[in-house]
């Protein structure tokens, strides 16, 4: 106990004795005999006092600021109307590994009615959108958000969201390849079918 007093540990007793109002009172001094330990707890908490118990977390300090890593996801959330021509287009440059969900939610439209051809729906509070999501090289990132924003766009309220996410690493299930072998769409159908 005394190793550790020295080494300055505190027990979880200092966030309860943080709320006494004087650690310095008689009745303290007499309860731990005005020993070395207790003048080590009480300078101690008086300085955990002043700092915060939890670590200081802060964001990146410069706007343009992006992880180094090899690959991103992106996120777009859509209309589900126009996912046909951000895919076809998506395709037409190269992109060949897209994975759709179906979404509800709500945004600065905030679950007002949708419109599709001319007639307005709404089921709840919640609309219908689309997630694309996309995992591209770092080189890519660019030209695929400008090609979904060139897609999505309609003007109005509701055309969605797009989310940058890093990536660390791609792993293919089939082979056990990672990184650029696995981020790479080698070995599909297609490529089966022109070998034979």
């Amino acid at each position: 106990m005394a190793a550790m007093a020295k080494a300055g540990v505190l027990t979880p007793l200092h966030s309860n004795l943080r709320e006494l109002p004087s650690l310095e009172s008689a009745s303290m001094r007499l309860k731990f005999g005005g020993s070395r330990f207790s003048r080590l707890n009480v300078a101690t908490l008086k300085q955990a006092r002043s700092s915060s118990p939890l670590p200081v977390i802060r964001a990146q300090s410069s706007p343009d600021y992006v992880p180094d890593v090899k690959f991103y996801k992106v996120e777009a959330i859509l209309r589900p109307w126009r996912v046909p021509q951000v895919s076809s287009a998506l395709l037409k440059m190269g992109i060949r590994g897209v994975t759709v969900s179906d979404v509800r939610g709500f945004g600065a439209q905030g679950g007002s009615t949708e419109r599709q051809a001319g007639s307005e729906f709404s089921e709840d509070k919640f609309v219908a959108k689309v997630k694309m999501e996309i995992v591209v090289s770092k080189d890519q990132v660019e030209a695929v958000i400008e090609k979904i924003v060139d897609e999505a766009r309609t003007g109005e309220i509701g055309d969605g969201k797009i989310f940058l996410v890093p990536v660390s690493d791609v792993i293919r299930v089939r082979t056990g390849e990672r990184g650029e072998e696995a981020e790479r769409m080698t070995g599909g159908r297609s490529e089966l079918s022109s070998a034979t």
